[in-house]
Formats: structure tokens, C-alpha cells, sequence
């Protein structure tokens, strides 16, 4: 009997590796190829840069933190320019501002190169489908306008007083969530599971730390709130 993990996704997706260490790639590759993902690799930024710019089918990217020609962190802000392909970072590093300076460039993950396949396979199928759920809305109500704020549910493009914001997938997921029911108070447990389906836990810290971009980016002031507001015990809101 098959392990959970080796259940073959309906569709075939496409997924984009740029990492300069090719026998990394193969492995990777190779483990996804089997799950029913199709993997293309380059082997420097400029390369990975070319090859989405040339198929931006791609319906994800797992990007390298060091490359040899472009810091990783540059490559994504390029992608973020042209695409909101999801992005998952791959770092042998696992330094706390590597990963905050990352996820606020718009990465959808960022995950520490010591980990197992299935961890990895684990991650790519949760920013998947919380890709897919984003992009499934339709009918007459796909854009949503609190005050300042604009937010289109069907391109994914957020507003800040005309100006378009960029957000990572997770941000969007829970501004939408919460500017879809203003006044309600969504708790951290909620927001968790909208954010990956795991089992909630009261040590994780990820809600907390999208909502702070989140905040950073509409220029909300915590301490005066006009957009989020944070109710101590009980979660978050989006004020009416």
C-alpha cells in the first residue's frame, strides 16, 4: 500500500527549480517527477529569469537563496515584477532576517534546505492549493472596496489609495478573508488553517507575522488601526 504522500495530483503542474547545484536539482527533480510534477531547472538566476519569462506557465517556483551570479532575493523581487507565480525560497541559511526580508518580497515559503523530500512535497501541494482557492472565485462580486482599499479577487491585485500593493500569496489570503466578512473577528486558529489546513498551534507565530507585513504594506499603525484591528485573546478584524 502506497503512503499518503505518493497520491498522484489530478493535474500534472509545472513547477520551475533554480538552484546552481545540479545533483540537488536531479534529486528533487526526480522525487517530484514520480508525484506527477513536471520540474524544468536553471542553474543561475538570469537563466531562471529567462525560462519564466519564456513559459510563464509555470504554476511555481523553488528558488535558491545563493546563486552565482544574483542574490535569490534579487531574482524574486524580478519575478515579483512581471509575475504572482508562487514563489517557495530555498536557503541553506535559516537566519530570522533572511526569512522576514523574503517573505515581505513576496515569497509564499520560505523553507530551510535541511529538510526531507516530503516536507518539501508538503509544502509546494499547501501553496498550491491556497493558489487555487484565489483563483477559483468568480460572479459579479470579484472586487471588494473598504474605504482606501480595493482588492480584486479574480487578478489578485490590491490597491492602496489607487496604487497597487504587491502581496505574497498568504497575505492576500487573509486580507480577502477578512475584507469579505469586515467586523468579524477572525481568530489566529482560523486564519491558520486558511493559511496552510494544518492543525493549529498556539506557538505558531505565522499569522501574526503576515499580518505585521500586511499592516506594513496598507500603512496601518497598530497602535491607531484603521484598516486591522487586533482584538488581544480573540484575533483579528478588518474595521468596517
Amino acid at each position: 500500500m502506497k503512503e499518503k504522500e505518493d497520491v498522484m495530483p489530478e493535474t500534472v503542474k509545472s513547477i520551475l527549480m533554480i538552484d546552481d547545484d545540479a545533483e540537488f536539482c536531479s534529486i528533487i527533480r526526480e522525487y517530484l517527477e514520480k508525484r506527477n510534477f513536471r520540474v524544468e531547472c536553471a542553474y543561475s538566476g538570469e537563466s531562471g529569469l529567462e525560462m519564466l519569462l519564456g513559459q510563464p506557465d509555470f504554476d511555481l517556483v523553488l528558488l535558491d537563496m545563493m546563486l552565482p551570479d544574483m542574490n535569490g532575493q534579487e531574482v524574486l523581487r524580478s519575478i515579483r515584477g512581471v509575475s504572482r507565480v508562487p514563489v517557495i525560497m530555498l536557503s541553506a541559511l535559516n537566519e530570522e532576517i533572511d526569512r522576514i526580508l523574503t517573505l515581505e518580497l513576496g515569497a509564499d515559503d520560505y523553507v530551510p534546505k535541511v529538510f526531507s523530500s516530503r516536507e518539501l512535497l508538503a509544502r509546494i501541494r499547501t501553496v498550491l492549493r491556497r493558489n487555487e482557492r484565489s483563483v477559483q472565485q468568480s460572479g459579479s462580486d470579484d472586487v471588494i472596496r473598504i474605504r482606501n482599499v480595493e482588492l480584486n479577487k479574480i487578478t489578485r491585485d490590491v490597491f492602496l489609495d489607487g496604487e497597487k500593493i504587491v502581496l505574497t500569496m498568504g497575505e492576500f489570503t487573509l486580507l480577502k478573508a477578512m475584507m469579505e466578512e469586515p467586523g468579524r473577528v477572525f481568530s489566529r486558529e482560523e486564519l491558520v488553517g486558511l493559511l496552510s489546513g494544518r492543525e493549529f498551534s498556539p506557538f505558531d507565530r505565522s499569522v501574526d507575522m503576515h499580518i505585521s507585513f500586511l499592516r506594513h504594506k496598507l500603512k496601518d499603525d497598530p497602535r491607531k488601526p484603521s484598516h486591522i484591528l487586533t482584538l488581544r485573546s480573540c484575533g483579528y478584524s478588518f474595521i468596517r
